[in-house]
């Protein structure tokens, strides 16, 4: 009798996936600097991430660095720029490893495993070849994909990054993931010390940074227009604020003004191309993008489709979050509004069929958490009834109304209210700049104002004392601006307010004092000072 052996399926192991691939991931090892396909142009993160024209890194200030941002944002981008740059200045390839997370969901399966098997094939096969004193960098991209809170039997995590930084102390870990509690929550989950790790966040493309990838001559160090004074020293916002006189503060604004006057023009032009675009498809792009008219209706589909995915894989992490797909309609019920007026609690209550708590407490603090839609209410106001709702990026915004850049470029009305969306952006960037020199580094928090005379758009605090911000983009609300923000001041003894001027509105001078306490300068100065 002839026995047949059963012939048992070849068992599933996932296991070396990761390592299987690393030299795919990290071509450096072999090609050096010549393995980097990267954009020409660096954003204005790179800068103080890298520091390039300074010794060491804020990868290195402490043992764990964190990137936070949406997808698209170009976080992947900074960390191999980093790479390169670091290798371009003499570090030696082996320093570096990268593994991201996201590249193949097989990674994602034990991945506490594959994490350590990583690590040993790095140190026992590369590092070895690095010189004895060489700092190690490991580069952990979207770590949030392999998060297995409902799965006991593998560790988060956050237990091996722990382990990490236990020795050697030359060890560097970057991470990157889409929101700070992906990040905060692990971390502490596995007792890693507050003061070992930092958690920056990475947002769309500034308004600068898009112009200065157009016209790089305007970095030259005779025409850039650095923030830094109007932050700190003598000529400052906040010494403006403390002695009550604005003479210094002007002077600066009149000297930054100066250095790029003979470029006005090519400036004003390019606002309307930013506020088409935004900040993520604007950085995109393969090369400088000098009009929206060469976008295609991909590219906006594209960063619709991308916010969509971000909000089903990421928002389950964030616990009271039950209807997901709520998320995805209030951003584009924010799309269509476009933050022109303030919705009523009650009013999205009903439309949801939610409570307060829910709208209030748990959808907008997981798209805040997420960087894709803030809810701003009314400054002073313990109580508001309602919340303004701003999307963090014009392109998403126009990528969830119609997706079609020909809209703004041809409708001025659209084209002011995106300004003011582009403005509040950049206002949470200032409002943070200004009190991060300071010593405050936590989120500020950006108001707005109803008075009798009309709104302030946007308030912030440096200290305690408030910073009213006016938008007049449009010459016929420019008056109505100006006696809103004296109202503002008035009520609350404001010593410095800001009035931003679109390019149809005709002032004396670009810079001027229309009122005590009142400066008015052009709007897109004051998006190259955020």
């Amino acid at each position: 009798m002839v026995l047949f052996e059963i012939q048992h399926p070849m068992a599933l192991d996932a296991g070396d996936a990761l390592v299987e691939s690393l030299h795919e991931h990290n071509p450096w090892w072999d090609d050096g600097a010549d393995a980097f396909d990267l954009p020409a142009r660096h954003k204005s993160d790179f800068y103080h991430l890298a520091r390039p024209h300074a010794s060491g890194s804020q990868f290195e200030d402490q043992p764990i660095l964190a990137l936070v941002g949406r997808r698209g944002v170009g976080k992947t981008t900074l960390l191999h720029q980093f790479i390169h740059h670091r290798i371009d200045a003499g570090d030696v390839p082996e320093q570096f490893l990268y593994l991201p997370f996201d590249a193949n969901p097989l990674y994602q399966l034990q991945s506490d495993e594959q994490l350590a098997r990583a690590i040993r094939y790095y140190e026992s096969r590369v590092y070895g070849r690095a010189p004895d004193d060489a700092p190690q960098f490991i580069l952990l991209d979207d770590i949030h994909q392999i998060e297995h809170a409902n799965k006991p039997t593998i560790d988060g995590w956050g237990t091996a990054v722990a382990d990490l930084i236990d020795e050697p102390s030359d060890r560097h870990l970057a991470l990157t993931a889409s929101a700070d509690v992906q990040i905060t929550r692990e971390l502490t989950d596995s007792d890693v010390p507050q003061d070992a790790y930092d958690v920056q966040p990475i947002l769309p493309e500034k308004f600068r940074d898009y112009l200065f990838t157009l016209y790089p001559d305007l970095e030259e160090e005779e025409t850039r227009v650095s923030p830094s004074s109007i932050r700190a020293g003598t000529n400052s916002l906040p010494a403006a604020i403390d002695d009550g006189n604005l003479s210094g503060l002007i002077t600066e604004l009149q000297e930054k003004y100066e250095k790029v006057a003979d470029a006005e023009a090519r400036i004003q032009s390019q606002v309307v191309e930013y506020l088409a675009m935004g900040g993520i498809i604007s950085y995109e792009q393969d090369g400088a993008v000098d009009s929206a008219r060469e976008l295609s209706d991909d590219d906006y589909t594209q960063l619709r489709d991308n916010v969509r995915t971000a909000l089903y894989q990421d928002v389950p992490g964030f616990e009271s979050i039950q209807t997901i797909a709520d998320l995805e309609r209030l951003c584009a019920l924010a799309a269509r509004n476009r933050a022109t007026e303030s919705f009523r609690y009650q009013e999205l209550v009903e439309l949801f069929d939610v409570d307060r708590r829910t709208i209030a407490d748990s959808y907008l603090p997981a798209l805040a958490e997420l960087y894709v839609l803030t809810g701003v209410t009314e400054y002073d106001n313990s109580r508001p009834r309602g919340v303004r709702l701003y999307l963090r990026d014009t392109g998403l915004v126009n990528a969830l109304a119609d997706g079609a850049p020909s809209t703004v470029r041809n409708d001025f009305q659209r084209e002011a209210e995106l300004a003011r969306i582009a403005a509040f952006d950049h206002t949470m960037r200032f409002a943070y700049g200004v009190n991060a020199a300071h010593g405050t580094d936590s989120t500020p928090a950006v108001k707005y104002w109803r008075g009798r005379e009309g709104e302030v758009d946007f308030v912030f605090e440096v200290g305690e004392t408030p910073v009213p911000i006016a938008l007049a983009y449009r010459s016929r609300t420019r008056e109505t601006a100006l006696d809103a923000l004296q109202e503002f001041q008035d009520t609350y003894d404001a010593p410095v307010g800001f009035l931003l001027a679109g390019d149809t509105v005709r002032g004396i001078e670009p810079i001027q004092q229309p009122n005590d306490g009142i400066i008015e300068l052009p709007y897109w100065l004051y998006l190259l000072l955020c």
